[in-house]
């Protein structure tokens, strides 16, 4: 076997090997919880209204002012839920088994999106076929970011921003890849016509030019609907869409003897508009059908009117530029984007992009132009989609590095080749001609390439595990308590320090109402509340919890709360004349909101190698760092002996 194809077969199975460990990281799962977002803005919402479970809608699916389109999150998230639950009827029906828990609640989205992150994967890759680029080292960096690992595979609406993106992108860099075909094809026959001297040649390149396919609306119903759905689930996607339709609007207009009429730029402009309609009018639908503004009543009675359709971008839009409004989310510096995110999300390959703007700039400033890419080339629609998104999104002061996660793909298909180069094989005399700049090189790349391997296997493990990794778990944990609890009664969640709990996972039915012959009301109780305190004075809530606790009453207070926060907890718990009883804890758990005290064990080496002038043991040393980083669940009584007892 040659040394191309060994290293051709050994970039084949590294792809595979990543690929398989993304679908994996899904199965195991990943408990790591990265943002509320992924959560409450379609699994919360969709798990309430398909098992009928009690749940806690944010206030964007409000329905007085919805800003959220619900076409994509339904059609993926809700449809998978709607699969589980006709599935579940079936396993109880046939095998006694309920396989509605909150493992499946968690995983089936995410398997979902995670499927659908390999056409990222199916875009690069037939990009840079078309226009006869290599693509190996180009998957195996998309495969190896921790982006692609943890963002991808997680159900937030900048996920599939991620997809839709890469889609677009494709569509509009196989319209332009074919009109520059296209145009030279027409330069070529016009060459040789005009250069014919008979009047059968001139006839037969005539014809030639009358086969050529027009390239005018090409793939404008796909870029249209893509774009069209990209802004529905979020409006920003117009951000990341404006370069590539204005790429495939102008595109065959550029350059030596190309002329772009302004019939024709004006037509496109239209086409693309028109084009776009049935995707506008599909969401408007759906979006009104699930926030109730229009029923199958009021379209059969045809008492529909303009106030019966809900646009959620406007909406959107609308809430957004209110500066007070994004006060409430944070307010964020301009530069957040451009200096801290893009270097978090991207890292190597972030500061790759920015010496290569940084390059652009410069022979821009010297007026060496032509050392830029074309205008018309692929690279230079790339380069914009990636600068084009961080000005208008950073025009926002509200700025969170998610919102950033499409631009991975033009990073990866412009500068993945600095980190991980293709091989390529010489001719003797090349080789020994170039040996020594291609060592330089080689050298450089493999160290760029370690780093970006490090950096992202750091990153996989703390977004995906560690990153208040104990909430995922504590949920399963006290989901089994209240399944095996006796019917009546009430459970009281208080958290501290943590990410919002997703009501929907404890699968308590809905409080729902019904009446009887004599019209006496009768109501499911709920059983499930939750106190979420933050970064509040524990002693006052669990104050108003503590009457709950009295005889008679059957009730039960659960505290979650990290461990860096024990102290205080039983300050709290002692304020409020009740005990503490541990339940369980889950390692790891790191919470940003509760960081721990590492001063007082990591940085501190007479305490490591030291104890009371006795050496302490490595292994006791990690433990005591590793309690710091756990989720404890605590069970709150009114006994103060026989519960602080197991403290």
């Amino acid at each position: 076997m040659s040394r191309r194809r060994k290293s051709q077969h050994s970039s084949n199975i590294i792809y595979y090997c990543l690929g398989a460990l993304r679908v994996l990281l899904v199965l195991v799962p990943q408990n790591g919880y990265i943002h509320p977002d992924e959560y409450f803005q379609s699994v919360e919402v969709l798990a309430g209204r398909i098992f009928d479970v009690e749940h806690s809608p944010p206030w964007e699916f409000n329905a007085t002012q919805p800003i959220r389109g619900m076409a994509l999150p339904y059609f993926t998230t809700g449809l998978s839920y709607i699969f589980l639950r006709d599935i579940n009827r079936l396993a109880i029906e046939y095998l006694p088994l309920n396989v509605v828990s909150p493992y499946f609640l968690l995983v089936l989205p995410r398997l979902i999106i995670a499927l659908f992150s390999f056409s990222i994967d199916f875009c690069l890759r037939q990009i840079c076929l078309n226009n006869n680029e290599k693509c190996r080292s180009r998957l195996i960096v998309l495969g190896s970011s921790y982006v692609i690992l943890t963002y991808g595979t997680r159900t937030f609406s900048n996920s599939w921003e991620l997809v839709l993106f890469a889609i677009l992108l494709y569509f509009v860099c196989e319209s332009q890849t074919f009109s520059n075909e296209l145009v030279r094809k027409r330069e070529y026959i016009k060459y040789r016509y005009d250069k014919s001297i008979s009047i059968v040649e001139k006839v037969k390149f005539h014809k030639l030019k009358l086969y050529l396919v027009s390239d005018n609306y090409r793939n404008c119903i796909y870029i249209a609907s893509l774009t069209v759905f990209g802004i529905f689930n979020r409006p920003t996607f117009i951000g990341y869409a404006v370069m590539p339709v204005f790429f495939w609007i102008y595109r065959g207009g550029v350059g030596e003897k190309r002329e772009l009429s302004v019939l024709q730029f004006h037509t496109r402009i239209l086409f693309f508009i028109f084009c776009s309609l049935p995707a506008v009018v599909f969401n408007i639908i759906i979006d009104s059908f699930y926030y109730g503004y229009i029923t199958w009543g009021e379209i059969g009675m045809l008492d529909l009117s303009i106030n019966n359709f809900v646009i959620t971008p406007l909406n959107f839009l609308r809430y957004n530029f209110d500066s007070s409004n994004l006060e409430r989310h944070g307010l964020h510096p301009r530069w957040l984007h451009l200096l801290v995110n893009i270097p978090l999300l991207f890292n190597v390959l972030g500061w790759v992009a920015f010496f290569t703007l940084g390059k652009y700039f410069y022979w821009c400033f010297r007026r060496k132009l032509q050392l830029l890419p074309s205008i018309k080339s692929i690279k230079m629609l790339m380069t914009m989609s990636f600068i084009s998104p961080i000005l208008v999104l950073s025009i926002f002061p509200h700025q969170e590095p998610r919102f950033l996660v499409p631009i991975l793909f033009p990073l990866i298909y412009l500068h993945s080749e600095k980190i991980l180069p293709e091989v390529e094989v010489k001719i003797p005399d090349a080789a020994i001609q170039d040996k020594r700049k291609e060592v330089k090189k080689r050298s450089r790349s493999n160290k760029l390439l370690k780093l970006w391997l490090f950096i992202n296997a750091v990153l996989t493990v703390f977004y995906g595990f560690v990153h208040q990794g104990g909430v995922f778990p504590a949920v399963q944990y006290l989901h089994k308590d209240l399944s095996f609890s006796p019917r009546g009664g009430e459970f009281h969640i208080v958290t501290s320090g943590i990410y919002s709990l997703p009501q929907s996972f404890f699968l308590q039915k809905l409080s729902l109402y019904s009446y009887n012959n004599d019209k006496v009301k009768y109501s499911s109780q709920r059983r499930v509340f939750l106190h979420e305190e933050g970064s509040s004075d524990l002693a006052n809530a669990l104050m108003r919890l503590q009457p709950r606790l009295q005889p008679g009453n059957f009730a039960k207070i659960y505290l979650l709360i990290s461990s860096s926060r024990k102290e205080r907890a039983q300050r709290a718990v002692k304020d409020s004349g009740m005990s503490m009883l541990k339940l369980d804890s889950f390692w790891p758990h790191l919470s940003a909101e509760a960081l721990p005290d590492f001063t007082k064990y990591c940085f501190n080496p007479t305490f490591i190698f030291y104890k009371n002038c006795q050496v302490l043991h490595f292994w006791e040393y990690l433990d005591k760092v590793g309690e710091m980083c756990r989720l404890d669940v605590y069970e709150l009584g009114i006994v103060p002996v026989a519960a602080t007892a197991n403290i």
